[in-house]
């Protein structure tokens, strides 16, 4: 009987394990799976989490726009409910000053007007009053239907938040489990964390794009950390994001949504401080540096670090509107 040694065992193990985690994408083979099998399962892997972290973007980044969304609701519903109040209150004031001045009393006043000019005066006074009372209810009843339409609308976006609060939660758990296994894969085949290539930056003119290449640099080495925007760790679009906020730029912390935000551009018209989109459902990016390399946040397990614009499928290019 063959001895199985302990290394063997762990190997199986790691590849069981690669297997499960991938499912559908990884058919069972006849043998074991060789050390370069499992590291480039391992890496298709990874790159699932990519997809499964930019989601996660995209929804925290909906979440934010449905909170902006409520306080300017609730903004407008303030004054509106302030108009509101007034007009109810010039309506009882108009409707008392009717009161008082009632048909009975009208006529008195008419008949007793001494002149024809004074009788003008008062038909005229009598017709204002009649029209400032239906502009108080016509003004009064406008509020009420807009207090109305913006408090439904909150009402639905609270709804809509509590939905997608559940969907970022279990994204949440999902992203968090398939870490853990995967740190448990890499420590069972003991894959090498390889220091970065460090060097100075380029010499580029001042200005907003030098700005965030030099932040780019001094990132070099910092592990990638989903949902991270530094300063300890980073993902693609928090390390983008991050850059060009270093620069005086806002960014959306998320891929898509920042192939979105920048103006687009043609490779032959590529400079430093650029972005490289990649993939056809733009799920990573990158910031150019020159001389045809980017400086991003790979995926989980690995560190910032140089590679070439190419080194994977590029979607698109853009540049940061200033």
């Amino acid at each position: 009987m063959p001895i199985i040694t302990r290394g063997a065992r762990r190997a199986t193990t790691a590849a069981a394990a690669v297997l499960a985690l991938l499912g559908p994408l990884a058919a069972p083979a006849a043998a074991d799976p060789s050390a370069d099998e499992v590291r480039k399962r391992l890496e298709t892997a990874s790159h699932q989490l990519e997809v499964v972290v930019e989601q996660y973007n995209d929804l925290r980044l909906e979440v934010k726009r449905g909170h902006q969304e409520a306080d300017r609701l609730r903004a407008r519903i303030a004054p509106l409910e302030r108009t509101a109040q007034a007009r109810s209150a010039e309506v009882g004031t108009v409707a008392a000053a009717a009161y008082r001045t009632g048909r009975a009393a009208n006529v008195i006043g008419l008949l007793h007007s001494g002149s024809p000019r004074a009788l003008g005066e008062k038909l005229a006074l009598l017709e204002a009053l009649g029209n400032q009372r239906v502009r108080a209810i016509d003004a009064l009843a406008v509020a009420n239907r807009d207090v109305a339409a913006a408090q439904e609308a909150l009402n639905a976006l609270a709804a809509k938040e509590r939905t997608h609060g559940a969907r970022l939660l279990a994204k949440k758990r999902h992203i968090e489990g398939e870490i853990a296994r995967l740190d448990a894969l890499r420590f069972d085949l003991g894959v090498p964390d390889l220091p970065p290539v460090l060097e100075d930056p380029p010499s580029l003119p001042p200005g907003a794009a030098s700005s965030a290449v030099r932040f780019a640099y001094a990132q070099l080495g910092k592990p990638y950390q989903w949902g991270a925007s530094g300063p300890r760790g980073y993902d693609c679009s928090g390390l983008t994001a991050a850059a060009w906020r270093a620069a005086g730029v806002r960014l959306p912390h998320n891929a898509r949504a920042q192939y979105g935000a920048v103006a687009h551009i043609g490779r032959g018209q590529l400079r430093p401080g650029d972005l490289v989109f990649y993939y056809g459902n733009i799920q990573h990016v990158g910031l150019y540096v020159g001389a045809g390399r980017i400086i991003h946040a790979p995926q989980h397990g690995e560190r910032i670090r140089f590679d070439r614009v190419d080194y994977q499928p590029v979607h698109g290019y853009g540049r940061p509107r200033r």
